[in-house]
């Protein structure tokens, strides 16, 4: 009897133990796969937590609820309208579900308070697609980039910078507003 015990105790074991490892192998076949070139290496749900930690450090009322994401001919996106004229849509790969770029879009009226604002996302945004960064290399590249950017006509050329595989350009047209762009190289 206490043989037969032991047979039962082991095989159950061992069909536990099976049952793991199939709990596991399925598991680890569902994980995200890696990046590809031309994404980063977050998803719209971290980039949001990124993106909202990155503001309140900065001290910034922006904050983005979550990322619904929205069907797109060739990339997925979403996009956070935090107030008339001021936004940021995220293109996400179909593929893997990483983000490809973010544009922070500040579109009102052309004022000084316009600039301000861009001036805001843009070390938010950097921030949290570089968080390795300093406040202050943050904030000397976007002012630098500002500076190179006209105020009161269109730019005829984008000032951009690239920092750790990552490419920041900064778009101003007097009809569409403020782009401050994300992407990774």
């Amino acid at each position: 009897m206490k043989r037969l015990i032991s047979l039962s105790l082991a095989l159950c074991l061992v069909a536990c133990g099976s049952g793991d490892d199939l709990t596991l192998s399925s598991k680890a076949g569902s994980t995200q796969t890696a990046p590809k070139a031309g994404e980063f290496a977050f998803t719209p749900k971290e980039f949001v937590q990124a993106f909202n930690t990155a503001s309140r450090n900065y001290g910034k009322p922006f904050y983005m609820n979550s990322a619904e994401i929205r069907h797109g001919a060739v990339h997925d996106y979403f996009q956070q309208i935090f107030d008339t004229g001021i936004s940021i849509t995220a293109s996400v790969s179909k593929d893997t579900g990483y983000i490809t770029t973010i544009t922070a879009l500040v579109r009102r009226d052309g004022s000084q308070a316009d600039r301000d604002i861009v001036f805001s996302l843009s070390k938010i945004v950097t921030a949290a697609t570089n968080p390795n960064l300093s406040r202050e290399k943050i904030t000397d590249m976007v002012n630098a980039m500002l500076q190179e950017s006209s105020p009161s006509a269109d730019a005829k050329i984008f000032p951009q910078r690239f920092i750790n595989h990552v490419r920041y350009a900064l778009r101003n047209d007097s009809g569409v507003g403020y782009w401050w762009i994300a992407n990774p190289i």
